[in-house]
Order: C-alpha cells, then sequence, then structure tokens
C-alpha cells in the first residue's frame, strides 16, 4: 500500500520535472534565435488541455487572460480574439515556447509567402491531421512525392467543369432555403435555424455535385436544434449518414467505430451507425464504378467515379523523368479523401455562409449595395447561366472574401521544420530555424494587420474589395476587385499546397447570395424594447463571440431571430432613356422599402432627371449628393440613406 502512495506521488512529480527540463530547453533553443519569447508550461495542442477547454470552455471564457500574459495564447483560438495585438507589441515574429516545442508565429507577408513556397522546408504537421484519417489515408496527411501524387489524382472533382453544376444546385437549394424563411413563422415573428440552414443547404450541394443525389431543402428530418435523427440502422440513408458524420465529425475523428456500440442512448449509437453506412454506401459506389471500367461503360460522373477513373489512367511520374507510371489510389485512399472532401468542402463553406448571412442581416448598406449589382446583371426574371453571370458578380465576392478575412474558419495554417533546422528571413534578417520547430503563418494576424487593411482592419466592410478601373467612373462594369499582396490573406493557403476547393466554395456563396438579395432583404427581429438598430448591434456582439472548437464558429447564433422580406418596387430599376414622370416618381419614393441608387440615377437622361426634380412631392437636387426633401432621420426618404455606400 505504501508503494503504491509513493508511486501515485512520485509519478505527477516526476512527470513536472521532466516537462520543466524540456521547457528549459526549448527556451534555450528559442533565446538563440533573438526574437521575443513567450514561455508557458503548458502546449496548446496537448490532448489532455484540448479536452480540458472543450469540457469547461464555457468557464474559462472568464478567466483573466492577461495581454502580456502566456495564459492569453494557450486557449483554442486565441489568434481570432488576439488578431494582430501581439504582434504589434512584439513585432513580425515571436516564439511561444512550450514543453513539447516551439511554435514560431510569423505576421510579415514577406516572410509568409516565403513559408509557403518553400513546402520542402516547411512541412505540413502530419500528426496534427491523423485525426483525419477515419476512413482512409489523404492528400491532407500526405507528404512529399505521396502529396505530389494524390493531388495529381485527386483534382478532377474540382475542375472548373463542377462549376455550372455547383452554380445551379445551390441556387436552387437557396430559393428553397428562403421560401422556407419567408413562410417560417412562430412566436417571435422569424426563425433562429440560419446556422443549420445553411449546414443543410451545402450539404445538399454536397451531395448533388459529387454523388449526383439530389434533395429538396426542407426534407432534412430535425428536432429542434438536435440535427439529424434516425430511428435505426435500416433507416439510415446517404444524406443522413453523411450529415450525421459531420455534426458529429470531432468525436468521429477520436473514438474507435467501436466505442459508438456502447449503450449511451440512441443519439450516440446513430454515430456508429452512420459511419457504418456511409463506408458501405461508398465501397458500393467504388465496387460499381470499378465493374463499368472493365465493361468499357462511361462513369457516372460521381466524385468516386472521377477518383477511380483518375487512377486507372497511366500518368507518368514526375520523379521518374516520365518514365514509369504513377502509383494509383489505393481503395482505402480514396475513401479517406472522399470524408476529406466532404469535410473540408461542408464544414467550412457552412460556416462561412453562417457568418455572411448574419452579417449582412446586420449591415442593410451592404445588402442594398449588393442589390444593386444584382438589379443591374440580371435585368430580367431569369438568372443566366454560370459562365454569363459569375465572372460579373464582384461584389457577391467581395462579401465571401471579406467574411473570410475578419472570420476565417481556420484557426491557422501550420507548417513544420522537420528534423532538419532552415533558414527564414523576417525583415532582411535571416533566422535559422532549428528542428522540430512549428512555424505559424498568422492568418488572423496577417488579416487585421492595419498597415495592410487601413485603420479599419477589424472591420467587416465589403466595400474595402471593390476598385475601379476608371476612378472617375460609376458603372458597375468599371469596377474590379482588389487583389491582396502575396502574405496578406491567405484563406485558402497559398502556394502548391492550396485549398483545391477554393472556386467551389466561391461559385456556392455567390449563388447564394444571389438567391438570397436579388429581390429580398433581411433584418433581426427586435427584442421587447429594442430598436431595429439596437438589434442589428446585438447581431455584430453574437457573430463577434465566437470560439474555436475544430473550427471557428459563433458561440449562440440561434440567439438571433432573423426575418427576410420581399423587396417593393424601387427606382434603382430606371433604365436610362426611359421615360419618369412625376406622378410616377412620387408613387415609387413613397414606398416604404423603396431604396435608392445614385448610379442608376446618374445614368437616366436629360428628359428622365427633368421629369423627376420637377416632382412636386421630394425634391432632388444636386444629384451628385443626392439630397431628398422631406426625410425623417432614419427614414428610407432620410437623405444620409441614400448616399452611396462606398
Amino acid at each position: 500500500m505504501a508503494t503504491l502512495v509513493y508511486v501515485l506521488i512520485l509519478l505527477p512529480i516526476g512527470w513536472l520535472l521532466y516537462n520543466g527540463y524540456c521547457l528549459f530547453r526549448n527556451f534555450i533553443k528559442a533565446s538563440a534565435l533573438g526574437l521575443p519569447c513567450i514561455v508557458s508550461p503548458i502546449t496548446p495542442d496537448n490532448p489532455l488541455w484540448i479536452a480540458f477547454q472543450t469540457a469547461f470552455g464555457a468557464k474559462l471564457r472568464y478567466f483573466p487572460f492577461d495581454a502580456t500574459s502566456f495564459t492569453r495564447h494557450i486557449r483554442l483560438g486565441w489568434e481570432f480574439h488576439d488578431r494582430c495585438q501581439t504582434h504589434a507589441r512584439l513585432g513580425d515574429a515571436w516564439i511561444l515556447v512550450t514543453p513539447a516545442r516551439n511554435w514560431l508565429y510569423v505576421a510579415g507577408n514577406k516572410a509568409i509567402t516565403e513559408i509557403f513556397s518553400r513546402n520542402r522546408d516547411f512541412k505540413r504537421p502530419v500528426w496534427m491531421l491523423e485525426i483525419l484519417n477515419v476512413f482512409g489515408p489523404s492528400i491532407s496527411t500526405a507528404v512529399g512525392q505521396d502529396w505530389q501524387r494524390q493531388r495529381k489524382l485527386t483534382a478532377t472533382p474540382f475542375n472548373e467543369q463542377k462549376s455550372p453544376l455547383v452554380w445551379n444546385e445551390a441556387l436552387d437549394q437557396a430559393r428553397d432555403m428562403l421560401n422556407s424563411w419567408l413562410s417560417s413563422t412562430d412566436n417571435s415573428g422569424g426563425f433562429t435555424t440560419t446556422p443549420d440552414d445553411t449546414r443543410t443547404l451545402v450539404l445538399h450541394v454536397l451531395a448533388y455535385v459529387a454523388f449526383q443525389r439530389s434533395y429538396p431543402f426542407q426534407s432534412v428530418p430535425k428536432t429542434g436544434n438536435s440535427g439529424t435523427v434516425v430511428k435505426d440502422a435500416s433507416s439510415l440513408t446517404y444524406r443522413d449518414s453523411l450529415a450525421i458524420i459531420l455534426a458529429n465529425v470531432f468525436m468521429v475523428m477520436i473514438f474507435p467505430l467501436s466505442a459508438f456500440s456502447l449503450p449511451f442512448g440512441r443519439r450516440w449509437n446513430q454515430i456508429g451507425w452512420a459511419v457504418h453506412y456511409f463506408r458501405s454506401y461508398m465501397m458500393k459506389q467504388l465496387r460499381d464504378e470499378q465493374q463499368l471500367m472493365k465493361s468499357g461503360q462511361p462513369g457516372t460522373g460521381t466524385l468516386v467515379s472521377n477518383l477511380v477513373r483518375a487512377s486507372s489512367e497511366t500518368l507518368p511520374s514526375e520523379s521518374t523523368n516520365g518514365g514509369s507510371a504513377m502509383k494509383p489510389l489505393t481503395e482505402s485512399e480514396i475513401l479517406g479523401n472522399i470524408f476529406v472532401f466532404n469535410f473540408a468542402g461542408h464544414d467550412t463553406t457552412a460556416i462561412s455562409l453562417a457568418y455572411g448571412v448574419l452579417l449582412i442581416t446586420a449591415n442593410p448598406a451592404v445588402q442594398d449595395w449588393i442589390h444593386e449589382e444584382l438589379q443591374y446583371y440580371l435585368r430580367d426574371d431569369s438568372i443566366s447561366s454560370y459562365n454569363e453571370v459569375f465572372p460579373k458578380l464582384k461584389r457577391c465576392l467581395a462579401v465571401l472574401f471579406e467574411t473570410l478575412r475578419l472570420y476565417n474558419p481556420l484557426p491557422g495554417v501550420p507548417k513544420y521544420t522537420g528534423e532538419q533546422p532552415t533558414h527564414l528571413d523576417v525583415h532582411g534578417k535571416t533566422y535559422i530555424i532549428p528542428p522540430d520547430t512549428l512555424v505559424i503563418p498568422n492568418l488572423q494576424a496577417a488579416h487585421t494587420d492595419p498597415r495592410h487593411w487601413g485603420s479599419d482592419s477589424r472591420t467587416w466592410r465589403p466595400q474595402r474589395w471593390i476598385l475601379r478601373s476608371n476612378p472617375g467612373s460609376v458603372k458597375l462594369e468599371d469596377e474590379e476587385v482588389f487583389k491582396p499582396a502575396k502574405g496578406t490573406y491567405f484563406p485558402w493557403a497559398e502556394g502548391t499546397q492550396n485549398c483545391p476547393g477554393r472556386k467551389f466554395a466561391q461559385v456556392e456563396f455567390v449563388a447564394v447570395m444571389v438567391a438570397l438579395l436579388r429581390d429580398h432583404l433581411s433584418e433581426p427581429v427586435p427584442r421587447d424594447g429594442e430598436s431595429l438598430d439596437d438589434a442589428r448591434g446585438r447581431t455584430l456582439a453574437v457573430v463577434n463571440d465566437s470560439n474555436v472548437e475544430l473550427l471557428l464558429q459563433m458561440r449562440n447564433p440561434r440567439d438571433i431571430v432573423v426575418r427576410w422580406r420581399k423587396r417593393k418596387m424601387n427606382l434603382s430599376g430606371l433604365r436610362p432613356s426611359s421615360t419618369v414622370n412625376a406622378m410616377m416618381a412620387n408613387a415609387f419614393l413613397k414606398q416604404p422599402s423603396c431604396d435608392y441608387s445614385r448610379e442608376y440615377y446618374s445614368e437616366m437622361n436629360e428628359r428622365d432627371l427633368e421629369a423627376v426634380t420637377q416632382s412636386p412631392g421630394p425634391v432632388f437636387r444636386d444629384l451628385g449628393e443626392a439630397t431628398i426633401g422631406n426625410g425623417k432621420p432614419g427614414s428610407r426618404l432620410d437623405p444620409n440613406r441614400w448616399k452611396s455606400a462606398d
């Protein structure tokens, strides 16, 4: 008994002494670099520490994490809350010293560009990503030549030929989602399911594009906010199994499949059912595709088909000067990559959409700004094809870019020096980075650096992404998307190992904006005694109250009740050379939801302008300033509401 007591006492003491020794050793290495250091006795990616934060995260958020204390930098998602504050205090590069290894955080854009361009020196930390190997190895955990092989063989599902499919299905799903919102009625006058509905939309788009399975938007069974529920294993479908896996992806990654057979209730058991069904479904798809290939028949066009057929082609290996065929994907690699594509393509896009929808809900000026673009390019009742419309909708794309700048679902893009030291230039000075060092291009810091994004770098303002090719022009055709300097914006990473689903996400997001904002607008439903402006401010507070679990997401997005309604007729639909008499102008301006556009009025000819300016009701004076008479403060006729958004 005494021996057991001694062991129980000595084990934690020994563990503390060992960690203290490792911490001191790493501090010596860090000090030799000459960069500022923050010393922490806790390693941020320690599994026990992560589990502790997951269990007690609600309490930890109230702890006093001082700006100069190590406790500020060991919480999950600290980068989102810190932004660029630590870098402003310590410089473009600093080191977090921990017992396991040193973490080098970098915010200088030239150094970040160098890190992304040198994949052999700055590798992926595979041990951080191995939890993604639920169904088999994938491109996310491949390194070196194996990564090059998998990247080449998995590129087909994300080529430009898929973009029209993404566009059309996203439009259809978003229309169905909007109709569901318009018909939603509860005691609050709106709905609280924005994050749930964006997940459903993205899941359905993914199911259609990847597996040619089309589902009506409202058919996913839900009970409150609990997500998909099934009666038993036999009632599962492909969609339901994938929805359950993605909703519980963290548990799927850390627990073995056998754990879900334990008697912890049906919601726990259905995770195991979903994993088993999804694997069986994918294997059947794989076998069917292989049989079609053997019989010489065309493929089904699904994600499985693309991967199987790409693997079957004889491709030269880059490492052998084209002298031998590239090793095809194994069955486990096909399954592994299918899961990674589903996880990466679903959660990140769904979270970005949820942020984007609530952000535009809190910003009516941005809604009007986007609506102006949609009215200009979509002048008839039908929405044209992807190739004709998507390249023109720069403002819609700007909403995505700005959302990802401030609310990127990925907390960072870590790199690793491996077993060899390597050099890195920071502001003209070369540092020799020791082996076994994590090198973190600090996404949140780079995306909010005032040197690159201005004094309002922490403000969500999509207009910052739109420039004009002709500075004096007010035509929408002259608008261009701002291109940030390399190393200042990398939501999809940079270099050869960037995200292959980048275009997929862009097309899907823009299509949703088109469906939602072309003829409708949204607003938060105020609480009792709350004004609409206060409700919008509360919406922004909910958006900013975010944390990282596996990805960045809002803590309480369902606290916001949202209401969508159709826009009424407005003057922005007027065409150049149209005849508008005073009576029509008055009728339009009296509509409570009338929106105004200086650009459209500037294109009206002199006869139109004369008819409007001579109108006896609202008086238009100096169209450059767009002054409207008889406008009450805050109303749609308020002159301040009519000024150009940019």
